[in-house]
């Protein structure tokens, strides 16, 4: 069986339970494919980065294996603003950016109003989540946690990162601290990768703790501005582009 997310978002479990940890999020357009059904639950597979967890099953939308492929097959575009007003047959719904609006056809929805992709950068695009709100498994502007947060920023700049930090760390090329640059990701923890944000320029990091936030990346972590204290101990560098 074949998915999609036909809603703005719908959060994606551990386990099968409602009240499991939410471990990431289905944004509107993407595809999936389902594992295993157990009673109300769904296990899925989601295709643009292969994590795996449990939906419920009053959120599951079915589509067909030729509209699966279509999907797939196809260029995806990706809402670049921070939310817009779609029709749907129930009527009108926001989504939110980085909702595949290219799967729109295929859910008999329609843009309120002609979509002009616009150039960006992988700055531009994460200051557009400046101030959102940490949420352990987000990837919205309405709450995301720091690997949602890289991952959806390098998504909207063309670039396809898997899902939590210490998998992102072993992907890219490692950099030296001193030949880092704007749009590079820097990774934190003490013996394991536990965190990551996105280089600006200055030696300055955006990342989500707390929320969406800006610091000083230093070399032995990044330096809170507000405490003037390291909050993340760094370990590596790397870069995707």
């Amino acid at each position: 069986m074949f998915g999609i997310c036909n809603l703005n978002t719908i959060p994606v479990r551990k386990e099968k339970s409602s009240k499991s940890e939410l471990t990431t999020q289905l944004i509107y357009g993407e595809i999936y494919k389902v594992l295993k059904k157990d009673k109300k639950w769904y296990q899925i597979e989601i295709i643009d980065d292969n994590y795996k967890g449990w939906i419920n099953y009053s959120q599951f939308f079915e589509i067909s294996k030729d509209t699966f492929d279509n999907i797939l097959n196809t260029k995806p575009i990706l809402l670049q603003e921070i939310s817009k007003e779609i029709e749907t047959l129930d009527g009108k719904m926001l989504i939110s950016i980085g909702a595949k609006i290219s799967s729109t056809n295929a859910l008999n929805h329609n843009l309120n109003k002609p979509y002009n992709k616009k150039q960006t950068t992988i700055t531009l695009t994460a200051m557009k989540y400046l101030n959102t709100p940490y949420l352990w498994g987000g990837k919205t502007h309405n709450g995301i946690d720091c690997s949602g947060f890289s991952q959806m920023v390098f998504k909207l700049n063309g670039i396809n990162i898997l899902r939590d930090a210490n998998q992102q760390a072993n992907q890219g090329k490692e950099i030296d601290f001193s030949l880092i640059k704007e749009g590079d990701l820097a990774f934190f923890g003490e013996k394991k990768v536990t965190h990551v944000g996105i280089v600006l320029k200055n030696k300055k990091i955006i990342h989500a703790f707390g929320k969406v936030r800006i610091d000083l990346l230093k070399e032995n972590g990044i330096l809170n501005i507000e405490t003037n204290k390291i909050s993340h101990k760094l370990i590596k560098t790397a870069r995707y582009y």
